[in-house]
């Protein structure tokens, strides 16, 4: 894995080479995508996505940082909520429905 930069070398490349610092950032979160669990490799990718589209919509460090801050807050408290109220946890399952289409209600209509 890559080796992280010292804490100045890293203020440094905020502040004047920003692209540097985004490219060892996408470098770092693809090493710890590939390291990870082939389980947890798509949700990993999906959550990695989601937050670079946010990420794109921020126009200050300040809201980059408000906006890891608050995603990490919300997964914390999800997994606080789990370890503590397992049970409550497991009673809120979401019924999936089915949508068939015209063509496959009236195929099961005269099926039966």
């Amino acid at each position: 894995m890559t080796e992280l930069p010292s804490f100045d070398r890293l203020l440094w490349l905020a502040e004047n080479d920003p692209k540097k610092l985004d490219a060892l950032q996408k470098k770092l979160n693809q090493q710890v995508i590939e390291e990870s669990a082939a389980s947890s490799r798509p949700k990993l990718i999906s959550l990695l996505d989601h937050l670079e589209k946010k990420l794109s919509l921020c126009k200050t460090p300040y809201q980059r940082y408000h906006l890891v801050s608050n995603m990490m807050y919300q997964k914390l408290s999800s997994l606080n909520e789990v370890l503590n109220r397992p049970d409550e946890f497991y009673q809120h399952k979401a019924k999936v429905l089915s949508f068939n289409s015209a063509e496959q209600n009236a195929a099961t209509k005269t099926a039966r």
